[in-house]
């Protein structure tokens, strides 16, 4: 019997299972984005402003992969880290506060995840796929989801193939060890010039123990492209937020963005109304807001961009439990950042 050289067999074992078990990839990435600031530090207590070296947005490392298991099924996950890149510091408690999940895909059956992952609403990009900055930089920073979560722990999330441009998912959270119950839906349409996703999710609230007694969402976003110029709105809103049921929160966006030069202009104006959401006839959580962000966007490279945003103009009321105004403060404020991918 003839024997393979040396060179030929593992490289024939390896072609062998790349047959068996098909190609894979991982990939790293990332993002560090920081600027020097000069604006309002807390518009809820004082209308004095600091300057500031601070994340333009939160830095970020993740790792992405897939492999193709034959058939048109095909298996991926996807962990992201989130930290304070001016300090060094974690985002928060979670080490994978973004994303932490393992799932299938099927050409035919659409895909299923399992894990710590996106919201319906934060899924399908209403917190920055509608918004002018994509939800980045001092010019736009704010809740744009009302008061939903954008993360869910203990989730599945199943969609659909992608049919004419549209796609259904369907989402819960299982609420084990404590964490909380969650449900919720997304509607997504891509085509030509407009996009448009619809998503609904009822959450489990700090005092219920049924997902049907929780905060309830809706969220619409929606771009067109008009060619010149993209437009682009958010809208979302939250009921039954307390324990009586009674509170709610409103937030709607408003924007633009406009090629200029080598860059992109951009504009976003956000508008936020809170009523009674710490208890029924108590106003003291409520926070009213109006935002006037400017921006221009100058990309050095693919990767590399310098981000200067002006606030043109905001303004916090907060009240009182009675509903009376307990302050009002107005401010304006500028970013230079340095925002790098890779």
């Amino acid at each position: 019997m003839r024997t393979l050289p040396l060179a030929l067999g593992p490289a024939l074992f390896a072609a062998a299972c790349g047959l068996a078990w098909g190609q894979s990839s991982v990939t790293i990435y990332g993002r560090v984005d920081l600027g020097l600031k000069y604006g309002p530090q807390d518009l809820t207590k004082s209308d004095d402003r600091i300057w500031a070296v601070d994340d333009s947005s939160t830095a970020r490392l993740g790792f992405r992969g897939v492999e193709d298991l034959g058939g048109g099924l095909s298996a991926f996950f996807q962990l992201e880290h989130r930290f304070k890149a001016d300090t060094g510091n974690v985002d928060g408690t979670v080490f994978w506060k973004d994303k932490a999940w393992v799932g299938l895909a099927s050409r035919s059956w659409g895909s299923l995840q399992l894990g710590r992952m996106s919201s319906p609403q934060d899924n399908l990009g209403v917190n920055g796929r509608f918004e002018a900055y994509g939800g980045d930089s001092y010019a736009s920073m704010g809740t744009r989801g009302a008061a939903s979560a954008a993360k869910w722990d203990n989730a599945i999330y199943y969609t659909t193939p992608n049919l004419a441009g549209i796609t259904v998912g369907l989402a819960g959270a299982l609420g084990e060890g404590g964490r909380k119950h969650a449900a919720g839906f997304h509607l997504d349409y891509a085509g030509g010039p407009l996009v448009a996703a619809l998503t609904y999710q009822v959450e489990q609230d700090s005092f219920s123990s049924v997902v049907g007694n929780g905060i309830k969402t809706w969220t619409l976003g929606t771009t067109y492209d008009f060619g010149p110029f993209k437009l682009l709105g958010t809208y979302a809103r939250s009921a039954d937020v307390n324990t009586a049921d009674s509170g709610k929160r409103v937030v709607y966006t408003l924007g633009t963005r406009v090629p200029a030069g080598p860059g992109e202009f951009r504009a976003s104006w956000r508008a936020v109304r809170d009523d009674q959401l710490k208890g029924r006839g108590d106003f003291s959580s409520d926070r009213d807001s109006r935002r006037l962000g400017l921006g221009y966007q100058y990309p050095f490279s693919k990767r590399t961009s310098a981000n200067f945003s002006l606030l043109a103009h905001e303004k916090v009321k907060v009240q009182n439990a009675n509903g009376s105004e307990k302050s009002h403060f107005s401010g304006r404020g500028v970013e230079l950042a340095l925002r790098h991918n890779f």
